[in-house]
């Protein structure tokens, strides 16, 4: 899961004189953010990683530009009650995404794109780009969330259907009977849970089994193809436009 690819692009794969000529070739690097969080029993507790690590990857190969080592742990804290998830603050996710970028940075990249499926890494990750157009006001920086792609009327913001489905796409391993409701809790509560804290208990007792949508018969592996290669069209353009 810590790689994006097995191609030419993967910087954990290469020595840092065959980066350093990707790098004069063409300044940019993709940075997939993953999450370390619940997906009920059925899917397991990195399926944002693996999602993140997959479009990363063909990304990379089709846009030959370079991928940096997957990161996977994002601002799951809120999942902190259900046993296995983990992550940190946005703050220290801030900071320690603004110092590996910045040796990006220092080594020539000019355009940078982050790429997450953890909805939790949002915020930080607009702040990241934030705090890095002002620093840098040569370098491009731009943060894109999966789970914003295509259809989404998730109540939570992250669309474990599409997820769970482009995670059995990519080889994962899906109980589709293990897929069950737990959209009872309703949008209204899981909205002031947000406003009033995000405790990990309280979204522990709204959705006891860690998902956020009824995904039912909408998991499967010809809509995980179709939802891969959605996200991998439109982001391609995206990142093709601006280098």
């Amino acid at each position: 899961m810590d790689d994006t690819n097995t191609g030419v692009y993967n910087i954990g794969r290469l020595t840092h004189r065959q980066v350093e000529r990707h790098v004069l070739e063409r300044p940019a690097v993709i940075v997939p953010l993953g999450g370390c969080e619940p997906f009920g029993a059925a899917g397991a507790l990195g399926v944002e990683s693996v999602c993140t690590a997959g479009v990363a990857g063909e990304l990379s190969e089709r846009c030959r530009v370079l991928a940096a080592p997957l990161i996977p742990f994002g601002c799951s804290t809120p999942f902190m009650s259900f046993a296995g998830a983990a992550g940190v603050k946005p703050r220290t996710f801030v900071n320690m995404l603004c110092e590996i970028l910045h040796g990006y940075v220092f080594q020539g990249v000019r355009r940078i794109f982050l790429v997450s499926a953890a909805p939790f890494n949002r915020e930080p990750g607009g702040e990241v780009v934030r705090r890095l157009s002002e620093k840098y006001p040569e370098v491009a920086v731009m943060f894109f969330d999966i789970n914003s792609i295509g259809i989404n009327d998730n109540i939570a913001d992250r669309d474990d259907a599409l997820l769970l489905s482009v995670f059995l796409y990519l080889g994962g391993a899906v109980s589709a009977d293990d897929v069950i409701e737990t959209k009872s809790a309703g949008a209204d509560k899981y909205r002031t849970w947000k406003k009033r804290g995000r405790d990990p208990q309280k979204l522990r007792a709204l959705f006891p089994d860690g998902l956020m949508v009824s995904a039912g018969a909408d998991v499967n592996i010809v809509k995980g193809e179709g939802y891969f290669n959605l996200i991998v069209e439109t982001l391609e353009g995206e990142i093709n436009s601006r280098l």
